[in-house]
């Protein structure tokens, strides 16, 4: 008899622990991961998903299967209310200037923008010390910080809300275990126009890209220290834009 209540005790706490770990778990979409969310955003039907840039060689994210042409995919979400306003906290532990950093992250937007006839950044942002990342609080915050897995160059959250199929929010963060600078001057720091237009492109709704011969694009989901082609956009990235925001 003694046994048997054991026993039963046994399987039940298997079933508790398996059920507990069933409910924890949070599905991995194509080309992000998606993020537990409060009630009222819940309510609102808003959800959030996180896109991690990795570093090439360094790759340990689940869910990518390689994807057939073309080299872009759309999330599916997209502005309505346009010029999207975002707000850059330039304090970083690297002594880049508050100059450098709003010319590169601004220069990334205009890259966007130059590629559409929408209004999408236009210049729409504001230095902001206060500024946090992956805060849900209306700021489309940029900002610097150290991140716990050392393969991740940066990370572009985006909220959207599934009822109007609309971006409602992003942040940005920038991982200080690179070095990040201008690699065109020292090709062993990480570009940050770079990465920061590949950042940007999630922003107005664009999905990453593994497939090797896509590897060109401005949305391949990989990059390195002294990578520069990102800055411009490849026609795979603009054709994507446009088919959301018009030529």
């Amino acid at each position: 008899m003694e046994s048997r209540k054991l026993l039963l005790i046994s399987l039940s706490l298997v079933f508790l622990l398996a059920f507990s770990q069933a409910a924890m778990a949070l599905p991995i979409s194509s080309g992000g991961e998606t993020k537990a969310l409060s009630a009222s955003d819940k309510l609102l039907g808003v959800e959030r998903i996180d896109f991690i840039h990795y570093a090439k060689g360094k790759d340990n994210a689940a869910g990518k299967g390689a994807k057939a042409a073309p080299c872009y995919k759309l999330m599916g979400y997209s502005w309505k209310t346009r010029p999207i306003n975002y707000s850059i906290n330039t304090s970083n532990p690297q002594g880049l200037s508050q100059s450098f950093i709003v010319s590169a992250i601004s220069t990334s937007a205009e890259t966007w923008d130059a590629s559409t006839s929408a209004e999408l950044f236009n210049n729409s942002y504001s230095i902001d010390p206060s500024a946090t990342y992956g805060v849900r609080d209306g700021k489309n915050s940029i900002a610097f910080g150290p991140y716990s897995n050392n393969g991740v160059i940066a990370i572009a959250s985006i909220w959207f809300s599934n009822k109007t199929k609309q971006i409602v929010e992003f942040d940005q963060l920038y991982n200080t275990y690179f070095q990040w600078g201008d690699a065109t001057a020292n090709p062993a720091l990480m570009d940050l126009q770079n990465i920061a237009t590949h950042e940007l492109g999630h922003a107005v709704g664009l999905n990453d890209i593994y497939t090797q011969q896509c590897s060109a694009v401005t949305m391949y989901g990989y990059s390195s220290e002294g990578e520069i082609s990102k800055r411009t956009l490849e026609q795979a990235d603009i054709t994507g834009l446009r088919s959301m925001y018009g030529t």
